[in-house]
């Protein structure tokens, strides 16, 4: 990974803390509060309440909803669910409005990369490629720590890499950034119809996945069959070579502004500004069997146009997503939501909501409630929802990615246009990884992160090693100490005390690994 030296810094980060730092100061004298509490309360996560466990009927489907629609729980929120009732919350975690902590909102803006996509982004190509590729996971990683919208970023964790490119090929670092921010973010709950267009429009996209080389005569191919495969229709749903071969020709023009070179990114100061090359463009009759879409010579860009249109409405497409999302939130695709999803999706005119809707409520509170297939994290989720569970302090920078790419998914870096894979075979080699990453965070050995375990043991009274892998694991775990779904991980929490007491290990050293096992179990690593 590379690395940043503090020289690199440039005077735009110092004149954005300055402009923040002011800011802080004139909130504080409108306030009148302190300027110190004010300035922590923005720079810094506030420390949460540690309540017990929830004595209600319903908080084994809200532990499950708090599992499937966000990066982990964080303190507090177990109890707040199940409060509120799991179809609220779900409609909550629909609407994406809740107010997000100054923290994030601080910490994203200091980057300078977030910073020039905002304000110039054709400025971007003059910042560092380490820096380029760093700063975009840091603001990733911040959002799926600290949002209180967790659905909306667990999304844009998915759309990511449901239109995955791959931020080492070409100029793509110096164009991600924009794709991130302007393309997907902005659609992750909106209308798929606008997802799909953005994207192909994205010049990020249009140059991971070559189509610059796709003119009349000498079409690429590769576009155009990503497009059907993987955004829209799925792998052997019937379309053919033909279709693949139709698309393309569609598609032909469809360039970024620049050339071939791919050396400026000047056009990125518009969202997904493109360059339509009507001289390059195959301006002949076009027919795709699969959609049945017969187009006329001499369209233009409309060719193109309408192929998105009709993929976006496509029953298939419908299908295809309505299993993938199910798969995502609940680890199986029931034939019956599918259908009710499918349907809502093409009723409302490719609302993502409107698709969501029946996956997650039915899924979770429905008759398929039971029968939810258990989901092994993937790095990602493994390292997120551990820094949520006892609400750590993260810069989410390079220290802290160095262990989510020795776990085998460094973010934006998977070299194929699939995204990084979903079954499980695919993680059980990270395992390692994850218990050395356990054991570093919890003894407070990643470099911009801190975890601070008393706040936990002073609202929960715990004074020995027992009571503190006691209250440890019911926070961590969302689970009653008693439940007898734990008592093996229990007994082995205790075997591990008793026998570091014994060999007179200091209690520091024994509470960082009673908490590195806990992380590291069959419990905590399925949700």
């Amino acid at each position: 990974m590379e690395s940043l030296q503090s020289d690199q810094l440039n005077t735009s980060t110092h004149t954005k803390v300055q402009a923040g730092a002011t800011l802080i100061a004139a909130s504080v004298l409108l306030s009148g509060c302190g300027i110190q509490e004010k300035i922590k309360s923005v720079t810094k996560p506030e420390t949460p309440a540690f309540p017990p466990p929830p004595r209600n009927p319903n908080a084994e489907t809200a532990r499950m909803a708090l599992s499937r629609l966000t990066f982990g729980a964080t303190p507090g929120e177990w109890n707040r669910v199940c409060e509120m009732g799991v179809g609220g919350y779900i409609e909550e975690a629909l609407s994406a409005n809740r107010e997000e902590p100054g923290v994030l909102d601080w910490r994203v803006r200091s980057l300078d990369v977030q910073s020039e996509v905002e304000s110039s982004p054709d400025t971007l190509e003059n910042l560092p490629d380490g820096q380029l590729l760093t700063e975009l996971q840091q603001a990733s990683l911040l959002r799926a720590i600290y949002s209180k919208n967790q659905l909306k970023e667990t999304l844009a964790d998915f759309w990511t890499n449901h239109f995955n490119i791959y931020a080492l090929k070409n100029n793509e670092r110096v164009l991600l950034p924009v794709d991130a921010e302007r393309v997907v973010r902005p659609h992750v709950l909106g209308k798929f119809r606008d997802l799909l267009t953005e994207s192909a429009h994205s010049p990020a996209m249009l140059s991971f996945l070559d189509n610059q080389l796709n003119r009349k005569g000498v079409a690429n191919e590769n576009y155009a069959r990503e497009l059907l495969e993987l955004h829209t229709l799925g792998v052997k749903s019937g379309y053919t070579q033909k279709d693949i071969q139709e698309v393309a020709r569609c598609f032909t023009g469809w360039r970024v502004k620049g050339g071939g070179e791919l050396t400026s990114i000047s056009f990125a100061k518009q969202p997904s500004q493109y360059k339509f090359d009507a001289e390059m463009h195959d301006n002949g009759a076009k027919f795709i069997p699969f959609l049945n879409l017969h187009l006329t010579p001499n369209r233009g860009k409309g060719d193109a146009e309408s192929v998105l249109e009709a993929l976006s409405v496509s029953p298939t497409t419908a299908r295809f997503l309505a299993k993938k999302l199910c798969r995502r939130y609940l680890g199986e695709a029931p034939e019956a939501i599918v259908q009710r999803a499918s349907n809502a999706y093409l009723k409302s005119d490719t609302d993502i909501r409107a698709l969501l809707r029946p996956i997650l409520l039915d899924g979770l509170l429905g008759g398929n409630a039971d029968s939810r297939k258990p989901i092994l994290k993937r790095p990602l989720d493994f390292m997120v929802s551990s820094l949520r569970a006892l609400s750590a302090d993260t810069d989410g920078g390079e220290n802290l990615q160095v262990y989510l790419q020795n776990m085998g998914q460094p973010l934006y870096q998977w070299p194929m246009p699939d995204g990084y894979p979903t079954k499980e075979a695919a993680w059980t080699g990270s395992l390692l990884g994850r218990w050395n990453y356990a054991l570093a965070l919890t003894a407070n050995k990643i470099g911009g992160t801190q975890l601070d375990l008393a706040p936990l043991f002073e609202a929960r009274g715990a004074k020995t090693p027992e009571q503190k892998a006691e209250a440890l694991t019911e926070t961590i775990l969302l689970t009653k100490s008693d439940s007898p779904l734990i008592q093996p991980l229990r007994r082995t929490l205790t075997h591990h005390i008793e026998n570091a007491r014994r060999g007179g290990i200091k209690e520091e050293q024994v509470v960082s690994e009673i908490t590195a096992l806990i992380f590291a179990s069959p419990e905590f690593q399925r949700g």
